[in-house]
């Protein structure tokens, strides 16, 4: 009688088990449907968090997942990385961030660009953010075919029309952090930023660490959009996906890293102190200890974890610094890269002899630079080891002439 009645026990535990399972299969479809792809056990945990009060570790997910034979969208690699054309390396700003992203909201802003595809013929088109590096939020975007200077500025006009009193109305300045790309180096986007006040900050040459906040966001895009961006028949319809998708990923995808939030809301809760939720599974959060003390000790956690990662690149950011050959070894070397370019020009000299005499020019320019490092004593030549030296040495300008040479 006792072992029957512990065997009707045991099958009314499973059954309530797998009635709880089921319901929680249920939303996990739910929540497929709503975000337009298959996500990863953290995103499954946060939505059921917030969107159906169910708290339910990552293990048990993982193994529905599994059972539902669900795979989570994996990160597209970004191939359009090296493709883009730079300026010379010593003409580079300071890189005033040194990876040192989670400051405060609205203080370091990142941007880049990255490229997709649409349509039978895998149309090309460019896509730029600016991104707030602290709340993950994108503040800024713009979507165009070619990828010009006029990309950056819709995308930056963009962000300071939805954000700007955000931005301008700060104590401490603004970091706009990008790559050395030649669009980011360009007159016209360092005057945008000299007119708002802001301070450009460039990461090292073909460090993607350096720039990681945006390399994040733009595996994470691909991962959700890439595939069915491509199924898209027009350049309007690719964009207005990409709108949607971008203004999703702010406003409904929840971050646990984010304390459960999204990055708007998380801007939010991060300048009022005020998390958007009545209550806690019937809890009032007036009970409860503040989540904002909880925010804080994460990202103490987090802080201590990034500061030994950047203490072993703290040397390698040092030695990006500095310029691995001798200054004189590198005016020869620009000297060689120049004559490969007027040779290849000469080919076709009826159309470009305005680029030939202009090279040429910067190549005497260069040839003189030679010299004027050449008679100097070895000790007063160290001083140009590092970029910064070039930009303030007149006779050293010629570097300013080999922009998209590299």
């Amino acid at each position: 009688m006792e072992r029957r009645k512990a065997q009707e026990a045991a099958e009314e535990r499973e059954t309530e088990k797998t009635q709880k399972e089921d319901g929680i299969k249920e939303c996990m479809r739910r929540i497929i449907k709503k975000i337009s792809f298959v996500p990863g056990e953290r995103v499954f945990k946060s939505f059921l968090w917030r969107e159906y009060e169910c708290n339910v570790g990552r293990k048990l997910i993982r193994r529905l997942m599994a059972e539902m034979n669900l795979v989570a969208a994996t990160p597209k690699k970004d191939a359009y990385k090296g493709k883009a054309k730079h300026d010379h390396p010593c003409t580079a700003p300071e890189n005033l961030v040194n990876q040192n992203f989670r400051v405060e909201p609205r203080h370091i802003i990142c941007t880049d660009i990255t490229y997709l595809y649409f349509g039978i013929l895998r149309t090309t088109i460019y896509l730029c953010v600016f991104r707030d590096a602290f709340t993950k939020e994108i503040l800024g975007w713009s979507v165009k075919r070619q990828m010009t200077t006029d990309l950056i500025k819709a995308a930056y006009k963009m962000m300071m029309t939805k954000h700007g009193n955000e931005l301008r109305g700060k104590n401490t300045s603004v970091l706009v952090h990008s790559d050395q790309g030649s669009q980011y180096l360009s007159f016209t986007f360092k005057k945008l930023l000299e007119n708002d006040g802001f301070l450009q900050s460039v990461s090292a040459r073909g460090n993607s660490q350096d720039n990681a906040a945006c390399e994040a966001f733009f595996s994470r895009l691909k991962t959700m959009v890439l595939d069915p961006v491509s199924l898209c028949r027009s350049l309007d319809q690719a964009e207005k996906m990409l709108d949607g998708c971008i203004n999703q990923y702010n406003n409904e995808i929840y971050e646990l890293d984010l304390a459960g939030l999204t990055p708007h809301e998380f801007y939010l809760y991060c300048v009022t102190g005020v998390y958007p939720c009545e209550d806690y599974f019937g809890v009032k959060a007036t009970e409860l200890d503040s989540l904002e003390s909880i925010v804080q000790r994460n990202l103490k956690r987090q802080e201590e974890q990034a500061e030994k990662r950047r203490e072993q690149s703290q040397e390698r950011n040092r030695a990006a610094q500095l310029l691995k050959k001798d200054p004189v070894q590198i005016t020869i070397e620009d000297q060689l890269l120049l004559e490969r370019v007027i040779r290849r020009y000469k080919k076709h000299r009826d159309k470009i002899d305005d680029e030939i005499k202009q090279l040429e020019e910067v190549l005497s320019q260069a040839k003189s630079a030679q010299k004027f490092l050449s008679a100097m004593p070895e000790e007063e030549r160290r001083k140009y080891g590092t970029p910064q030296a070039w930009q303030t040495e007149p006779h050293l300008n010629y570097i300013y002439g080999m922009a998209g040479l590299f």
